[in-house]
């Protein structure tokens, strides 16, 4: 099985941040919805970058926040891509994408529709999750089964996905044998109280991760 490349999101803490690089984070993500009790302020996400500056990638969350912001965000922290969790259209992700990397979220419910990921072919990859309120975090998951990961990588030109909601080191072997991402985002996961990360919880995911990368497809 190829590689999965791991993303810690909801990192508030540089001491969070030091660690789930050193345990082998290829991604953390700084989460900008104010109702989020992730959320973080942009000093504080300067403060992670400064930490984390060459060692990690740094994707921030955004749901349904003006374009115009989000770039002002990125470029002040500064941020290597964007998530956009909310209800963005794919003109927001084109208007993104000429200067930084996006990932489009989309929520697995009924509605849902593998052609639809058609629209973002401007962004650079999909991220699947539970629909929450919350946007995300909820520690919620969905049927893994019910994609049909095959059709949307067909209809999503730059074919790179990314599977979160509810994610942990009990199912993450789980659903990488079904979904076969490229990265697993985890938040709610691995804490120990929300937007506080345990370490112990974030090395038992990473073991999970990578004990899934050696089974057979």
């Amino acid at each position: 099985m190829s590689p999965v490349d791991i993303k810690i999101c909801g990192i508030t803490r540089v001491e969070d941040a030091l660690a789930a690089i050193e345990l082998g984070a290829a991604m953390l993500g700084l989460n900008f919805y104010p109702p989020s009790p992730r959320s973080i302020t942009l000093e504080r996400a300067r403060q992670i970058a400064q930490a984390a500056a060459g060692r990690v990638k740094l994707v921030g969350v955004f749901v349904n926040m003006n374009v115009s912001d989000v770039l002002d965000i990125a470029r002040g922290v500064p941020l290597d891509a964007v998530q956009l969790h909310g209800d963005e259209p794919g003109g927001d992700c084109q208007t993104l994408a000429a200067e930084f990397e996006v990932i489009r979220a989309l929520k697995v419910d009924a509605e849902f529709s593998e052609a639809s990921a058609a629209q973002f072919a401007a962004c650079r990859a999909l991220l699947l999750d539970a629909p929450s309120a919350e946007h995300g975090g909820a520690g919620k998951s969905f049927s893994w089964a019910m994609v049909d990961w095959k059709r949307l990588r067909g209809a999503f030109p730059p074919a790179r996905l990314w599977l979160a909601g509810g994610l942990h080191s009990a199912n993450v072997r789980q659903a990488i044998a079904i979904a076969h991402p490229d990265v697993v985002d985890v938040c709610s996961g691995v804490e120990s109280a929300k937007g506080i990360k345990s370490v112990q919880k974030m090395r038992e995911f990473v073991a999970a991760v990578r004990a899934a990368e050696r089974q057979d497809p």
